[in-house]
């Protein structure tokens, strides 16, 4: 049988009446409190036995505190003396437990202790919260546009789709959060006038779980969308990421059994916090170049000047399938992602040549869900312009260009077929450039080729890129 038992806590920092109540019913059931943390709570087994609990909020306490200060200090020997026993504390909230039938109150104004809890909060969560909130709406103001205008991209893209999903539900976490506590505090001060007693809190558990929860399958889901080698990316970091954490935990408890004091506790928290989260974005990001333009599990070679596959990969459509010629120096890309709307295809193949390279490129978009198609095409043929910024000089500028319909869409055996035209601002002549949007079905393809297709290679890209697999 266990002697111990850590429990996951869903419940609001202010939540004194859900915590009391939590912490009598698993004493009843024989787990008494032992230890505290931000997410985790420690029990130990005892007889199960009636208790009650009384949490306290102490404003001057710091998670970062070696010791209890003289002033707590006084005050749990005066709680002791009532017979309250200190069951664990962190940061500003101090539980206490007593076996007595009918115990002594630890405090008998309301008013004082609303006080104490919106000092407490003021101090340790009311800004993160805010601050958290005001990030979550900037990221939601951020995206919601991308959908808006590019809608196609949005829906292929699991990153971005599992954005959209989160960053509302956080908003909605956080401001219920802090709204809930400042109605509750506005009654609560209402009523310790008025009637001098405490008004009970209450908590979101629901909320936050659903958000846990909600989290974790979007997490899960992600993972299983992306390539293996992002995937693997992905599980690394946040396998690091928990174990940076945990050391962090570890060295703050060592600090504090060091008996640093609380200012150097705090500023060496903070510079290690700094530095750990410094690792983990530039790690995401080395990883993710690292994988997407190194590839460093294909084996490369180098000729003049470009690199090149020792074994390409397949890819749906190659330059050797259109021009029946075998190529020496062959270098391919292919990025697959797929989301309960759509499946993307991302195709790239470079081949050199003597003082040369030619590359083709190619798009192929699947629509899983019927009804998106007329959201798709029409995503496709009106986003007619290239926006690019060249930071370095400041200079924003936008290249205009227009999708006009083949004159025999049959050739690509396509339900439709267009060619990009680029549009010259000053004339608004059009210049046609070898780039093709091909409709079969529920499938998109954008294919980019080095030269102007035969009706033979239009046929056999019908042929290759628009039946299903």
């Amino acid at each position: 049988m266990p002697h111990k038992k850590w429990e996951y806590i869903l419940y609001s920092f202010y939540d004194r009446t859900g915590i009391e109540t939590h912490l009598e019913q698993m004493a009843a059931k024989g787990w008494m409190l032992e230890k505290m943390g931000r997410t985790f709570w420690t029990y130990r087994r005892m007889e199960p036995k009636a208790m009650h609990f009384s949490v306290i909020y102490f404003a001057p306490a710091s998670e970062f505190d070696c010791a209890p200060g003289e002033e707590q200090q006084t005050f749990q020997d005066y709680c002791a003396q009532a017979g309250w026993t200190l069951a664990a504390s962190w940061s500003q909230m101090l539980i206490f437990a007593s076996d007595a039938e009918a115990p002594t109150p630890i405090e008998t104004d309301a008013a004082v202790q609303v006080d104490a809890v919106h000092q407490a909060m003021k101090k340790n969560f009311l800004l993160s919260y805010g601050i958290l909130l005001a990030l979550s709406l900037f990221q939601l103001m951020r995206n919601l546009p991308d959908l808006w205008c590019h809608p196609t991209d949005t829906l292929s893209n699991p990153g971005a789709l599992n954005s959209l999903a989160l960053w509302p539900l956080l908003v909605l976490f956080c401001a219920t959060e802090i709204a809930s506590y400042f109605l509750w505090r506005r009654k609560a001060m209402r009523i310790a006038d008025a009637e001098g007693r405490f008004t009970p809190t209450q908590g979101h558990r629901r909320l936050r779980l659903t958000y846990e929860l909600v989290t974790t399958a979007c997490l899960i889901a992600l993972l299983f969308s992306m390539s293996t080698q992002i995937s693997l990316l992905l599980v690394g970091v946040l396998v690091v990421l928990i174990a940076l954490q945990g050391l962090l935990a570890g060295l703050r408890h060592l600090m504090r059994r060091i008996g640093w004091t609380t200012e150097v506790n705090r500023l060496v928290t903070q510079i290690l916090s700094f530095l750990v989260a410094f690792a983990v974005i530039g790690g995401v990001y080395w990883g993710a170049f690292r994988l997407i333009w190194d590839t460093p599990w294909r084996e490369t070679y180098t000729w003049q000047g470009g690199k090149y596959d020792v074994d390409p990969i397949d890819l749906p459509l190659t330059l050797e399938d259109l021009t029946g010629e075998t190529y020496e120096h062959v270098s391919r890309d292919l990025i697959e992602t797929q989301t309960f709307f759509l499946s993307r295809q991302s195709c790239r193949e470079v081949v050199g040549q003597p003082q040369k390279q030619i590359t083709l490129t190619c798009t192929v978009t699947d629509i899983r869900r019927p009804w998106l198609r007329d959201t798709v095409v029409r995503d496709y043929l009106e986003n007619t312009g290239d926006t690019f910024t060249i930071p370095s000089r400041q200079i924003k500028f936008t290249i205009d260009w227009d999708w006009v319909p083949e004159e025999a869409p049959d050739t690509w055996v396509a339900d439709a077929a267009y060619r990009k035209y680029y549009v010259e601002k000053e004339n608004g002549h059009r210049n046609p450039v070898n780039t093709y949007l091909l409709f079969y079905g529920d499938r998109v393809v954008e294919l980019t080729l080095p030269e102007e297709p035969t009706d033979a290679q239009r046929t056999m890209v019908g042929e290759r890129l628009g039946v299903h697999t």
